[in-house]
């Protein structure tokens, strides 16, 4: 019989384990005095467990043959609570922690690991955690973390080998899976063995079935006895009918054309109407006594036998031959050279298939001529259509399309999903070739948000799948390990890279080598480089191509030839200026092309022209004393302080260890250079990213803002308006919380109040009546929403299209002409996107500055609801004539005096114009 005092701790267990063991272990014995849990406990656990992850517990991680669990699924009986007090009388914290996991019960085992000190079997533990919660990022970084430490850690292989399983990269789990067969554990072994079986014979099928598919219709270009397709029309639509259009404009003759009729009709039956039977009907119909000729030569294009294509080009160009035009024109890549007759003969064409082409190939246009918000609507417009036409396979390009356009545009998340989605799509249609192009935009997009394991792990299931191309997985590694940081495996991936026989050399191989000639040089590497620029010139012919490729030549060269090196690099940023700013790819290189300038001043000692150089690319006036400007590129850091006197003092350094994305940044300014500062009434910081949006870069005490732009004057002088948004109505799939009403001060308003609240405090009712406010104050609820920004954003009240979120691209495409002043009472309104690859500030500050404000406050983490009572001092204080970061400063003092939970306050931000 239990005694009374356990018998109520018992009762407690079914609801809240993790307080009941707590208050059971108060009442334990001494430590020691308790005997070992028995092999019972964890027999038990064990044959309860339903769990796929491997525990680093020696008694979690027998192996138990799991099955299918059928029917409903039947909650756990509770733990033991006798066996868990003597696991913590013992100081078996991995051991309460796999207790809990075995069962399935992952936040409580999370509590315990993260109590334990980070090691191998720690960390692979954790990574079961976030393997449960589908946080594949996390996992997947600790769990390379653990076998770069320990390459034969069992369970870390297993587990890695689940998470890219639940990633979709089934190639990569079968070969992590094999490694964990070769070990020879009994059980795991099999188990492990018979998985990596299932994940490749089922990848290998899709690849299988799109060949075949594929092939069989390609078979057609040279043997008019081969069988028409039909099954895989049937089966495999899309596939086939990629392939179609080829088989028909190869044909020589009428009878070879017209014999295509039945396969024809087998596509349109799928795909509704008639329009491949009409196509096949007409091309019977033209003179094939001069197209027979045409057609014989391009049946040796599509086979890569053709010597001269651009010569076939210009011949079909002027025969009238619309569909072999366009046919050539795609295999030369002359679609963006020639995009006028393209558009106009694939107009022609009346074809679905063909329509939708168009409206890509129109939206790359337009994003190159920086309107990417009409790429964005006709992308939107397209897709909509080919899912009404059943077009799938052109389906899945326009949303790879989507994905890599707002990848363009630093809105990572949103590219990321619809890449996935469209890779997901890919895997269903049995598309082989498109899962390829979804798994190279997943490494680029991952890979910018500095998720490198993931981007990883993309491109090694890229190589995985038995591509032939040499070059893509070599330089996109050598591009993610120089980002990470990890210098010796870039040189080696770009070594690797350049030894890549009969493939060109890319721009972004010259990318890599230009920023490893710093560190890791190495004879011929400038002719490396020649040859890779050489190449990029003559295969890319937009603008900003050009601009991009004069950069990554001023970038190298400034070790060696330092004045030719400038001249390049200045020569880019007046280039990338006079093109659209839409434009992203020369905003890049406009944005890198200061960030070398601004480095190599520091490296040459030159601080005050690091300090103009930074101020030029704010757009702000030089700052003549007390300022703080701050940049990083790569593993270079250059920081240059003017103090009360206008006096100069610079750091300059080159080993920081470690991504900066992650970095620490309380200690990156030196004690010398804030000594400059010392006396400063207020200190104004020039920074770019990834520095600028850091709320630690100086102490709490010192009054500091991030300067950015100048404030458009306006003609006349702007009738003062106070906009106050409050009591929004957050949507109820949200779950948010209803804030706090906002009331007015008792005191009289010094300028006119204007309220929206509930349901009229929309995002385009905000948006319209910001525009003249000269103050504007957001009382709402700030979150990191992923699915609709990379900033974070406000949750307003929703409309009837259920649009409810105010994002910074949408606030910076507004004009505020009362140059207002604006307070983001806000959870984590200031928190800027975290991209290794941002060229410009994106946040919802920087976006209120873009669109005219003076002076924008934001907390950058989560805010308490008395937060608003901060913000209402601050005001009052720049009321009262104060400068914005003296009044922050002052506010901010007042409450950490006051109170010890105000910590938060230490991590509102300050953004200005001049």
């Amino acid at each position: 019989m239990l005694k009374p005092a356990y018998d109520k701790v018992l009762v407690l267990a079914l609801a809240t384990p993790v307080l009941v063991l707590t208050v059971l272990l108060a009442r334990t014995p001494s430590k020691g005095s308790g005997a070992p849990v028995s092999a019972q406990f964890w027999a038990e656990r064990r044959s309860a467990s339903r769990i796929e992850a491997r525990l680093t517990h020696p008694e979690a991680d027998r192996y138990r043959p799991r099955m299918s669990a059928g029917g409903c699924p039947v909650a756990p009986e509770p733990i033991p609570l006798r066996d868990l007090a003597r696991l913590e009388e013992a100081g078996d914290l991995s051991g309460i922690a796999s207790a809990y996991a075995l069962q399935g019960e992952w936040n409580q085992a999370a509590s315990f690991l993260e109590r334990m000190p980070a090691s191998p079997d720690r960390d692979s533990d954790l990574a079961a955690v976030y393997l449960a919660r589908g946080a594949h990022e996390q996992a997947l970084r600790l769990l390379d973390g653990v076998l770069k430490a320990q390459p034969k850690h069992a369970q870390a292989m297993w587990n890695r080998a689940l998470v890219l399983q639940a990633m979709g990269l089934t190639m990569k789990a079968a070969d992590t899976f094999e490694q964990v067969a070769l070990m020879g554990e009994p059980g795991w072994s099999r188990e492990a063995k018979a998985n990596a079986r299932e994940q490749r014979d089922a990848t290998m099928e899709r690849a299988r079935r799109w060949k075949e598919a594929r092939e069989a219709t390609l078979a057609l270009v040279d043997d008019p006895q081969a069988p028409l397709p039909l099954e895989a029309a049937r089966k495999d639509p899309g596939i086939v009918r990629q392939a179609f259009y080829e088989v028909v404009r190869a044909a020589p003759s009428k009878e070879r054309v017209l014999a295509l009729l039945p396969l024809a009709q087998e596509l349109d039956r799928g795909h509704g109407g008639s329009t491949l039977a009409d196509y096949v009907k007409r091309v019977s119909g033209r003179n094939f006594t001069r197209r027979g000729a045409l057609s014989r030569e391009y049946a040796s294009l599509v086979r890569g036998k053709l010597n001269k294509p651009d010569k076939l080009l210009e011949r079909v160009l002027a025969s009238g031959e619309d569909d072999l035009f366009l046919g050539t024109a795609q295999h030369t890549r002359a679609t963006r050279r020639m995009f006028s007759q393209v558009v106009e003969r694939a107009k022609r064409q009346n074809d679905p298939w063909f329509n939708l082409y168009i409206e890509r190939e129109e939206a790359i246009r337009e994003t190159a001529e920086g309107q990417w918000w009409k790429a964005e609507q006709r992308i939107f417009n397209a897709l909509q259509r080919c899912r009404e036409g059943g077009l799938s396979a052109r389906c899945v390009d326009l949303e790879l399309r989507l994905g890599i356009l707002y990848a363009d545009l630093q809105r990572l998340t949103e590219g990321e999903q619809h890449a996935r989605a469209a890779w997901a799509w890919a895997r269903q249609l049995r598309e082989w070739d498109m899962e390829f192009t979804a798994l190279e935009a997943l490494a680029a997009i991952t890979r910018s948000r500095g998720d490198f394991a993931s981007s990883r792990a993309y491109v090694e299931e890229w190589s995985a799948r038995g591509h032939v191309n040499c070059v893509w997985p070599r330089e996109n590694l050598a591009h993610t390990y120089y980002l990470d940081n990890r210098m010796d495996d870039a040189r080696r991936e770009v070594d690797a890279n350049a030894a890549c026989k009969n493939e060109p050399l890319s721009l972004l191989f010259a990318v890599n080598l230009a920023e490893l000639s710093r560190t890791r040089p190495k004879p011929g590497d400038e002719a490396l480089l020649r040859q890779a620029l050489t190449w990029a010139d003559h295969s890319n012919p937009m603008p900003s191509d050009a601009v991009y490729a004069r950069y990554v030549e001023g970038r190298f060269l400034l070790d060696s030839d330092r004045a030719r090196g400038l001249a390049l690099l200045r020569q880019t940023i007046t280039e990338a200026e006079a093109l659209p700013r839409g434009d992203s790819l020369a905003r890049e290189a406009w944005a890198l092309s200061y960030s070398s300038l601004v480095t190599d001043a520091g490296r040459a000692g030159e601080y005050t022209q690091a300090l103009e150089l930074m101020a030029a690319q704010l757009g702000t006036p030089v700052p003549q004393r007390c300022a703080l400007a701050a940049a990083v590129h790569g593993e270079r850091t250059v920081l240059v302080a003017r103090g009360t006197q206008g006096q100069v003092l610079g750091h300059y350094e080159t080993d920081r260890q470690g991504p900066f994305i992650r970095a620490d940044t309380s200690r990156l300014v030196p004690d010398r250079l804030r000594e400059v500062l010392r006396g400063c009434e207020r200190v104004d910081v020039l920074a770019w990213p990834p520095v600028f949006g850091r709320t630690d870069l100086l102490p709490p005490e010192v009054p500091w803002s991030f300067r950015l732009g100048r404030t458009a004057q306006p003609r006349t002088t702007p009738t003062a308006r106070r906009l106050v948004v409050s009591s929004v109505d957050a949507p109820a799939l949200l779950q948010l919380p209803r804030l706090p009403q906002w009331l007015p001060s008792q005191e009289p308003e010094a300028v006119p109040l204007q309220v929206l609240s509930g349901s009229d405090a929309t995002p385009a009712r905000v948006l319209a009546d910001m525009r003249d406010a000269t103050e504007i104050e957001i009382h709402a609820h700030g979150i990191m929403d992923p699915a609709l920004s990379d900033a974070s954003l406000v949750v307003l009240s929703p409309e009837t299209s259920g649009r409810y979120a105010l994002t910074a691209d949408v606030v910076r495409q507004q004009k505020l002409t009362g140059a207002p002043m604006v307070f983001l009472a806000a959870c984590s309104a200031g928190r800027a996107a975290s991209t290794t690859t941002s060229h410009e500030p994106f946040s919802l500050p920087a976006a209120f500055i873009d669109a005219g404000a003076r002076a924008v406050l934001a907390s950058t983490v989560d805010i308490p609801d008395a937060a608003g009572r901060f913000f209402d001092g601050v005001r009052r204080r720049i009321r009262e004539g104060a400068a914005p970061a003296v009044a922050l400063r002052d506010e901010r003092q007042r409450w950490l005096e006051r109170d010890s939970r105000a910590g938060w306050t230490r991590h509102v931000i300050l953004v200005e114009s001049y």
